[in-house]
């Protein structure tokens, strides 16, 4: 009985945690209030605040299960590759593109109502210190890449693995924004490819140029 009532309860979050994506797209988190999660969800008014005290909770729980489903993609990507590819950086860092390109596509709307963490992360404390956290934890591991890539011979080697991780970064959420803007007017997929140094260059040479054009300059 116990587990039921767990399953329950966990359908139960999902449901709301669903029904408070569908909200935050449509009006935004600013105007969405927790009443109207709980209609859209299909629950008592207080049912919401038997899972999360406030709706900043709330986003910031849509937020955690984005970054970690992104996460267990970008490991699942990157463990598909072969043995000797798995030691190149350039290629690990073609699938971490690519599984990102996959995420956002598969889940647009999350990722669109997620944009807006950012902006919010300058005004609520809670939210900015798991934006400031998953930013860090991604520019640490971007970071590392890029040194083993320069130490590899495959980016120059005055390269600066923190600022490439950066703009890398940017170039992401660039795509992102552009994406979100103009759905269907681009192929995140390829973008994403360029982006990485894997859009048809054909070179490591090459793959500076490319990021420049794939981050939308």
């Amino acid at each position: 009985m116990p587990k039921i009532a767990d399953e329950a309860r966990t359908a139960r979050r999902d449901q709301i945690i669903a029904a408070a994506a569908e909200c935050f797209a449509r009006a935004g988190y600013h105007v969405t209030t927790m009443a109207d999660i709980a209609e859209a969800a299909g629950v008592s008014k207080g049912t919401p605040y038997l899972y999360f005290p406030g709706k900043e909770a709330l986003f910031i729980a849509l937020y955690v299960e984005w970054d970690c489903g992104l996460a267990a993609r970008v490991d699942a990507a990157i463990g598909e590759l072969a043995e000797p590819a798995r030691r190149s950086p350039a290629t690990v860092l073609a699938a971490v593109a690519s599984a990102i390109a996959a995420h956002v596509t598969g889940n647009p709307q999350t990722c669109r109502v997620l944009m807006e963490a950012t902006t919010l992360a300058a005004y609520e404390p809670a939210i900015a210190a798991k934006v400031q956290a998953a930013n860090t934890a991604s520019l640490d591991q971007l970071t590392g890449l890029f040194q083993a890539g320069a130490a590899a011979g495959q980016w120059p080697a005055d390269t600066d693995p923190a600022l490439r991780a950066r703009l890398f970064m940017a170039g992401v959420y660039g795509l992102m924004s552009q994406w979100h803007t103009e759905p269907g007017s681009f192929s995140l997929e390829a973008a994403m490819s360029a982006l990485a140094g894997t859009g048809g260059t054909g070179s490591g040479d090459h793959r500076g140029s490319t990021e420049k054009k794939g981050d939308g300059t």
